[in-house]
């Protein structure tokens, strides 16, 4: 190429050539990058804290603790001995008298010691065995005599019984005398009536105008034995006398009542617990119920109200509280699985316990579409047979699909009217088709789109009611948990009458525990072998045999289930006679291809439908979090989009904090498996810490991370850092159950090859030690219901003289197994009653450290919502932010009551969360964060 000033052969190509070199010119300086980075650098923690100085004032303070410490031993030993000089002089008396009256002290002093030794070994002449036995046999005299008197219109004389008996004998022989020389008969040939076998029991039944009634007084038929005779009166009532006589023992604390309630009340039918009551107050003239409360106390209270009511007042309790909490699956549970019959038994006693009728009941506590479903349900009129006509079943699965919007809610809709009108056979075929119709899209996923959520919870336990109501009842049992828990003790006695064997079969395998055993560990209480005894009953009716269990049984209908295919086996071909005894020749075991294709396939599926239970499970605690499962969730879209962001050399954030912040856990965690089946080369987790910067990287970890992966690695820092000074760490530790403690637990000792609670505990006091293991097995009641009466009764079993004593087992059952809501009542209670906070109190028992890590777990277990609030607020504060922890929080309760901190912290501090996160938070990830809380 000439130079400048010099002709050129051709200008197009001369200018082509310059324009070419000065665009690559101009692409090499927009490509250069500098060689040094004039970013601001990270403000690390270490660098502005001055922890040089933290940890002098600390020792300082260490030392004025530990002189304070001996100052205060030194002063309680001179104020608990004698003092080892007198300040006064000892003057012996002189009196002539004084040997005189040494002597008479030492006799009176020998005389009370006779006394008190004729008195020790004294017995009482009036013995109270005795007199309770003359009791009873007075109280059994004047039964007699009161039967007597009600049974028998005239007391008849025995010879005067036997002369009418043979009036009648010789009545009859006269008619039939007559009847026979009628007939021609020869009465010659008359003989005396055959004489039965001693086997068969003769039966003399009278007249009932003169003798005694066939029939007892409340109009039971006698009962029958095996042989077919009759049974007398007093036979039939023997047992009933025994039991009631049994009660009346254990009401005067004269029996064991475990025992007792176990034999004569447990193992007995509600019909025979009704008889044992009636009975008991016509031999005391006393209420059976009342007595036994006032004979064992309020510890019994709520098993004797289970056991001596009812079934079907048992379920309108349950059905009523259901309504007033509005745990419409609860009610839909109580009304599906009763029949027709038992529906009306269920309205009469609803009616008779609360002066208002079911429909009433429902019409004032529920709104529509609930009010159509329960309304329904409750009329118990529906279909109860089993017949299913296939081209019936086929027309409705049609109409339901093809009815478009209301199918499911509408009161005039498709779904409500097969509720009326169709067997719940009919209905499960219906719902089977209908996912047919549906491109396999099942009925619930549908209805949860298209209702509301409460609406969607009731319909889908209808839904689940149709292959057994096991699974609700065994969740309700573990979460009521608790034997002063009426509810728990109401449904426990309820379904021992019903199905309890599904009960605990569905226990076992949701929870992979036994219900009897959950009980006696959970349940450490005077009825606790009681309530074994009751989770351990069978129902009288219920099939022995497997055959027998595919039936029918209070108005759920099973599917049937589906079978595995058999096994393809490789065949050989035979090529002759000797094939038959080759072992080459015979039938290869190996599994075929497809077959474990398919067995491939099944795992993959359970383990979606596994993690999909987590989601609900999930979503279901999800009570005011900012985060919720997107609707059109699409995770092969999600992965375009992040990839196309994430090419970029400038990354998108925009993108990337819209797709991961509009997507719940279990949602990332789908995503997360498809961008790693869709892009196997980096996973999203590292690609993301790639593209972002390192501001980001702890904000991505916890939105990637499954919550409980999350919590082990914030347990693990905080157990590296601050430990039970951490907010993070106190907060996992009190609003964990017992089934997120134990994932946790597994994942942490799996990561880190250590167990959580022994480094929770290696280095404090031995009191919070225990404290903390106690708080790591998770017992806390998780429900939301407040006796403002136990509360009153718990604080006072706390109070120790104006203080609480944090070692002491009342405080501790408050603490750690009531749920938050009854644990703040009951320390306002406390308050109330002793004048001084319970924090206050806390601080004046224990010092140091140990008083810290106390005040802020009761704290988190009181209200978690005002704890972490206090937390991120402090966070803020002080000499720099703490970004990590502010984080965690935000992470960790954004699917769970992050809405509530947010109302909570702008209340308390005139200031929005996300004010104080655009002022006072450097990091890069703010963006995301504000996206988390919803404001961005």
């Amino acid at each position: 190429m000439p130079g400048p000033g010099f002709p050129v052969a051709n200008k197009i190509l001369y200018k082509y050539e310059q324009d070419r070199a000065y665009r690559l010119h101009r692409q090499k300086v927009n490509a250069s990058r500098p060689t040094v980075k004039n970013k601001q650098p990270k403000k690390y923690p270490h660098l502005i804290l001055q922890l040089k100085k933290i940890q002098l004032e600390e020792e300082r303070q260490a030392e004025v603790d530990h002189e304070n410490r001996l100052l205060l031993q030194k002063m309680s030993k001179i104020m608990k001995e004698p003092a080892l000089v007198d300040s006064w002089n000892e003057y012996h008396t002189k009196s002539l008298n004084l040997p005189q009256r040494e002597k008479q002290l030492r006799e009176i002093q020998m005389e009370n010691i006779g006394l008190a030794k004729r008195l020790e070994h004294t017995r009482p002449v009036i013995r109270s065995d005795e007199l309770e036995g003359e009791y009873q046999q007075k109280k059994y005299l004047q039964m007699l005599w009161n039967e007597n008197s009600k049974d028998y219109d005239m007391v008849i004389p025995r010879h005067q019984r036997y002369r009418q008996l043979r009036k009648m004998k010789e009545a009859e022989l006269a008619k039939e005398r007559e009847e026979k020389e009628a007939n021609g008969e020869d009465d010659k040939k008359e003989s005396l009536p055959p004489i039965k076998k001693p086997s068969e029991s003769q039966t003399i039944r009278y007249n009932a105008d003169t003798y005694r009634s066939t029939r007892s007084d409340n109009g039971d038929k006698e009962r029958k034995s095996d042989e077919g005779s009759t049974m007398d009166k007093s036979q039939f009532s023997s047992q009933v006398d025994n039991d009631a006589k049994a009660l009346f023992k254990v009401a005067k604390d004269l029996a064991q009542p475990e025992d007792v309630f176990i034999r004569n009340l447990v193992r007995r039918t509600p019909a025979q617990r009704k008889k044992i009551s009636e009975r008991f107050k016509e031999m005391y003239s006393l209420d059976l119920a009342s007595e036994l409360r006032s004979g064992l106390g309020e510890d019994w209270d709520c098993v004797i109200e289970a056991l001596l009511k009812s079934k079907a007042t048992g379920s309108a309790k349950l059905l009523h509280d259901a309504l007033e909490e509005g745990d419409y699956p609860m009610a839909v549970e109580i009304l599906f699985t009763c029949k027709n019959t038992d529906l009306a038994d269920l309205r009469g006693s609803f009616r008779q316990e609360y002066s208002q009728s079911i429909d009433t009941t429902i019409n004032e506590k529920t709104e529509d579409p609930e009010r159509s479903l329960l309304a329904t349900l409750a009329k118990g009129d529906r279909d109860e047979s089993n017949k299913v006509d296939e081209s019936t079943a086929e027309t409705d699965a049609e109409d339901l699909y093809e009815s478009g919007d209301g199918r499911w809610s509408s009161d005039a809709g498709k779904f409500l009217k097969l509720l009326r009108t169709r067997n719940n056979k009919h209905i499960t075929v219906v719902l089977n088709l209908y996912k047919i119709h549906n491109k396999g899209v099942e009925a619930p996923e549908d209805i949860a789109r298209e209702c509301s959520r409460s609406y969607a919870e009731a319909l889908t336990a209808l839904i689940n009611s149709l292959h057994g109501p096991e699974n609700h009842f065994a969740e309700r049992l573990f979460r009521t948990m608790s034997p002063t828990n009426p509810e728990f003790v109401n449904l426990l006695v309820v379904r021992s009458e019903i199905d309890m064997p599904a009960v605990r079969k569905a226990y076992k395998k949701k929870f992979d525990a036994e219900l009897v055993d959950d009980i006696k560990h959970k349940c450490q209480h005077t009825t606790t072998k009681v309530l074994v005894e009751i989770a351990n009953k069978t129902p009288p009716n219920w099939p022995k045999s497997k055959t027998q269990t595919q039936k029918k049984w209070k108005g759920a209908n099973p599917v049937p289930q589906q079978t595995k295919p058999p096994i393809k086996r490789v065949e050989p071909i035979s090529k002759g006679p000797d094939m038959k005894h080759n072992p080459l020749g015979q039938p290869s075991m190996r599994v075929a291809a497809d077959t474990s294709i398919q067995r491939r396939e099944e795992e993959k599926l359970k383990q979606l439908e596994k993690e999909h239970r987590r989601e609900e499970e999930r979503q279901k605690k999800n009570i005011s979090g900012t985060i919720k499962a997107a609707n059109n969730f699409n995770p092969s879209t999600d992965c375009e989009r992040l990839h196309d962001a994430l090419m970029e050399d400038h990354p998108d954030e925009d993108v990337i904090i819209e797709v991961l912040t509009t997507r719940s856990n279990g949602q990332r965690q789908i995503l997360k498996n498809k961008w790693s089946s869709k892009y196997k080369k980096h996973s999203l987790e590292s690609r993301l810490k790639e593209k972002l910067s390192v501001d980001y990287d702890e904000t991505i970890m916890g939105m990637m991370m499954t919550p409980s992966e999350y919590d082990v690695h914030c347990l693990h820092e905080a157990l590296d850092g601050m430990g039970l000074s951490d907010p993070v760490l106190v907060g996992i530790l009190c609003t964990r159950d017992a089934k997120e403690m134990k994932e946790i637990k597994d994942i942490f000792k799996k990561e880190y090859k250590k167990d959580l609670t022994e480094e929770l505990t290696a280095h404090i006091d031995p009191d919070l030690a225990e404290f903390v293991t106690l708080l790591c097995q998770g017992d806390r009641d998780q429900g939301k219901e407040v006796n403002a009466q136990t509360a009153r009764k718990d604080a006072e079993k706390m109070n120790k003289n104006g203080r609480v004593d944090v070692v002491d087992k009342a405080f501790r059952d408050v603490v750690l197994k009531k749920n938050h809501a009854q644990v703040k009542q009951t320390f306002e209670e406390f308050k109330q009653l002793t004048g001084s906070d319970i924090y206050q109190s806390i601080a004046d028992t224990v010092v140091g450290e140990t008083e810290d890590a106390y005040i802020s777990l009761v704290k988190a277990i009181e209200d978690p919502v005002r704890f972490y609030v206090e937390k991120l607020f402090s966070s803020f504060g002080g000499i720099g932010t703490n970004e990590d922890n502010i984080i965690r929080i935000i992470i960790s309760r954004s699917e769970i009551d992050m809405r509530d901190i947010k109302v909570e912290f702008q209340k308390r501090n005139q200031k929005s969360l996300s004010a104080m996160l655009k002022t006072d938070f450097p990091g890069d990830s703010k963006n995301m964060l504000l996206a988390i809380l919803g404001d961005s």
